[in-house]
């Protein structure tokens, strides 16, 4: 017998967590355990499972069940990544030994999604940069978003939501990645000022920027609903905007951050520099977002050989 038979079971230990991390106000992890422990439990079959059960061979079958779903490498990398994380805390907690730890024999690191080039050249930044807004009115927010994302170096969608007009003097903006809370002071770019202006002009009256967040005082749950609801929009209409600016790459918020980098390569700007500029870590961080470097840019450096 286990020595703590509730605690051994997989599921109620997942509650446990999903528990501790919305009081977290992670609202955003406690989602992804929520869908992963669903379908865990789907595939299992039964409310009793322990970490033990959850050897090399069941995560195997667990990936083949979720590919007969239609799952691809990006959803189910996400799924396996979410368990992993929850059998390093059973470990921690002394739930189950180390040595029944089946992400030594199954590796996640070959799920790696192999998603469609997601960097924009410069020549498609400035498509993106000179859209007609007369013509296309209801798209301002969204093309004010993603340029202001990347002439700030890539800032991410959550934390543009959350940036204060507190967080900015006449010439810098001060913010803490989300993320990695990693400090940044941007300077402030003139696409980036001419956004702020139209903001200024335009402003809902709270403490945010960007009329994302609607009121001053919201709790971490309303914070990640509208989130989740603000960022589909935002993503549905960015692939709109591919289409009239001729860009035949499938658009999101992801990718001002991508072609930041991207750009800056083109340009000839150092790695290290580019990595330090967007808050990474390290430099292998930096050289997976380059990876995607457009093959024609590769193709022209080749050219220079001739």
């Amino acid at each position: 017998m286990e020595s703590n038979p509730i605690k051994n079971n997989v599921f109620e230990f997942w509650d446990e967590i999903i528990e501790e991390m919305l009081l977290a106000g992670r609202t955003g992890n406690a989602q992804v355990n929520k869908d992963a422990r669903h379908i865990v439990k789907l595939f299992h079959n039964s409310l009793k499972l322990t970490f033990k059960e959850v050897t090399p061979a069941f995560l195997q079958k667990f990936e083949v069940f979720l590919r007969s779903r239609g799952g691809t490498d990006g959803g189910i990398g996400v799924k396996m990544r979410a368990i992993r994380a929850l059998y390093n805390l059973a470990i921690e907690r002394n739930l189950v030994k180390e040595e029944f730890y089946p992400f030594k024999t199954y590796k996640v690191s070959k799920l790696k999604g192999k998603s469609p080039k997601k960097a924009l050249t410069i020549e498609q930044v400035k498509k993106i940069v000179d859209l007609d807004l007369k013509k296309y009115p209801s798209f301002t927010n969204t093309r004010n978003y993603f340029v202001f994302s990347f002439y700030t170096r890539g800032m991410n969608f959550t934390d543009m939501m959350k940036l204060e007009w507190k967080a900015i003097d006449d010439n810098n903006i001060f913010y803490t990645r989300s993320k990695t809370k990693g400090n940044f002071m941007i300077k402030i770019l003139p696409p980036v000022r001419e956004i702020l202006d139209y903001y200024q002009e335009n402003s809902l009256g709270t403490k945010y920027v960007f009329p994302i967040l609607l009121k001053d005082e919201l709790t971490p749950l309303q914070l990640e609903n509208r989130k989740h609801k603000t960022l589909q929009r935002y993503n549905k209409e960015l692939k709109e905007i591919a289409k009239i600016c001729g860009i035949d790459k499938p658009l999101s918020s992801y990718v001002a951050r991508h072609s930041y980098a991207n750009c800056l390569k083109q340009k000839g700007v150092a790695t290290d520099v580019i990595s330090e500029s967007m808050g990474h870590q390290n430099l292998a961080v930096t050289q997976a977002y380059l990876k995607e470097l457009d093959s024609s840019v590769l193709d022209e450096a080749s050219e220079l050989l001739l």
